[in-house]
């Protein structure tokens, strides 16, 4: 599993050391205490009146923080002033390790509920597991670094442990997991005879086998799952990609902004990730840091006389930039959606993605339909009113002749 989408999944049981960080830094430390600790009693009971259920991890960094600021404000001490980052970051580790020794299903529950519409296979399980392992071994050597920067080195190098050094840290961390990735990926080809393998799914997504790609397209039967992304810019537009003039399927057409297989052993998310890069040159972090997020919109069947596809779509308003492959993508634009429509069923677009873009539209127009009904509704229910009241008025008036 993507560890950044881990990590975000962890973020809300941690809102109140995040806001109690922000706020030390700014207001001072007896604000930030304040702050953060309001924060989190205020998460946990909004979370127990929405979900109906507490929120264990909340409740936990809410304790932990109120511990360790209350000892930091008695002691006024300038080792503790030090060691305030590693017990800030030891919070975040027990967080983790709490998650890495609860069940399994507490953990697939807890992550699907914090991402919202994205679904943990069971398969994925062990490979977040191991991704949440090493993002802790990370942190927690940074703490044994920041502790020994405490005791025993000099302001100056404390300030680089304590700080520059987690984001180094970090960047060899991630460096090493994607070459990590790589490296098996080639080999993984090699092994193969340089042939991808796609996992054989029933119509719920289950993984039935694994076969190699040029099996899944000798003709419908053998569903595969599949990514897509809309990308729409938010003014009107939405991006697409011409595919290339050598692909296999619909070369030389217009079709949605990503799309790929899920290779065998990778979940929905990391291969939305890779596609993204691979197709349009655009990181993930690059989508989310524009304050963007990617958000499923529809699952549905797709059959054609090459193969058959469980097409898991997903949607986000981002506006570039883009840097298209030119091997599999041979360009990409924004088109308006009036120009989409005007195109349509003229052989310039994928019909997968005339399928797909009909879908869409048929969902936005429900939901219209629904924001409108909803909407009168409430006016009825307000002209009712009104004319009730008017009526007890008038009523008032008559007994008091």
């Amino acid at each position: 599993m993507n560890p950044m989408l881990l990590l975000k999944s962890l973020l809300p049981g941690l809102l109140p050391l995040v806001i109690y960080v922000a706020a030390d830094s700014i207001f001072g430390e007896t604000v930030g205490l304040v702050v953060g600790l309001a924060t989190g009693v205020v998460e946990f009971f909004y979370t127990l009146v929405k979900q109906k259920k507490a929120d264990p991890f909340v409740a936990a960094d809410t304790i932990l923080l109120a511990l360790a600021g209350g000892l930091s404000l008695l002691l006024q001490d300038d080792v503790f002033f030090k060691l305030k980052p590693a017990i800030i970051e030891f919070i975040l580790v027990a967080a983790m390790g709490a998650m890495l020794v609860l069940p399994d299903s507490i953990l697939k529950g807890y992550v699907g509920r914090q991402l919202r519409g994205v679904t943990i296979p069971d398969e994925a399980l062990p490979t977040m597991k191991r991704s949440l392992g090493w993002m802790l071994a990370v942190i927690a050597l940074h703490v044994g670094l920041t502790v020994y920067a405490a005791l025993a080195l000099s302001t100056a190098a404390w300030g680089f442990v304590s700080g520059g050094l987690l984001y180094i840290i970090f960047a060899v961390y991630a460096l090493g997991g994607f070459l990590a990735a790589r490296v098996k990926t080639k080999r993984a080809a090699a092994a193969r005879g340089g042939e991808e393998m796609i996992p054989i799914v029933d119509d719920e997504g289950n993984i039935l086998r694994i076969a190699p790609r040029s099996e899944c397209h000798k003709g419908p039967g053998m569903l595969h799952p599949v990514v897509h992304l809309q990308i729409v810019d938010g003014r009107g537009g939405m991006y697409l990609q011409k595919r290339a003039l050598d692909k296999d399927v619909q070369p030389g057409k217009w079709d949605s902004a990503v799309g790929g297989h899920v290779a065998a052993g990778e979940d929905l998310d990391s291969a939305l990730s890779r596609e993204l890069r691979e197709e349009l040159g655009v990181t993930r972090l690059a989508v989310e840091s524009s304050g963007s997020k990617v958000e499923p919109i529809l699952r549905y069947k797709w059959e054609s006389e090459v193969e058959s596809e469980l097409v898991f779509s997903f949607i986000v308003t981002y506006g570039g930039p883009f840097a298209p492959d030119g091997v599999e993508v041979s360009e990409g634009r924004f088109w308006s959606f009036a120009d989409i429509r005007a195109n349509l069923g003229k052989g310039v677009f994928t019909p997968n993605f005339e399928h797909e873009y009909g879908l869409i539209e048929k969902a936005a127009a429900s939901a219209a339909r629904e924001q409108e009904a909803a909407a009168a509704l409430n006016t009825s229910t307000g002209s009712s009113a009104v004319a009730e009241a008017e009526e007890k008025a008038r009523q008032g008036r008559k007994r008091g002749r």
